[in-house]
């Protein structure tokens, strides 16, 4: 009976986060400049570690994707950038030169990755 109970728990937990994470997802702006114009409120950023916990692996995910290998420089680089609250804008111009044509993509899918962390943060532990 108490696994039972631990089960129903546990899948209404589930879907909970479920509906929690959608819902987090759907007040992220898909246009590129609605994007690039929302306010990231940098102090949870920090204060959070959102860069290093969350970024950094998704940074290096993708970059493995695009280039093929783990290129540490680069990902550096580019959580440097984040850690640096550079302006998405800045970040694309400047990878650009590395990632051609797939520098804007990467950018704006990076940025939401962003948003969406802060904004899970904020839900997780509102102040």
């Amino acid at each position: 009976y108490g696994e039972d109970l631990f089960q129903l728990k546990f899948s209404m937990n589930t879907a909970a986060i479920k509906t929690q994470v959608l819902s987090i997802i759907e007040q992220i702006p898909t246009d590129k400049e609605e994007l690039f114009g929302y306010t990231i409120d940098w102090a949870i950023i920090d204060t959070k570690n959102i860069v290093q916990l969350k970024m950094r692996p998704w940074v290096t995910k993708k970059i493995v994707e695009y280039l093929g290998e783990e290129e540490s420089t680069l990902i550096d680089y580019i959580c440097k950038q984040i850690s640096e609250h550079k302006k998405p804008e800045e970040i694309l111009a400047r990878l650009s030169l590395v990632l051609d044509e797939e520098a804007s993509v990467f950018v704006v899918k990076m940025w939401r990755m962003l948003i969406f962390e802060m904004m899970q943060s904020e839900t997780e532990n509102p102040s």
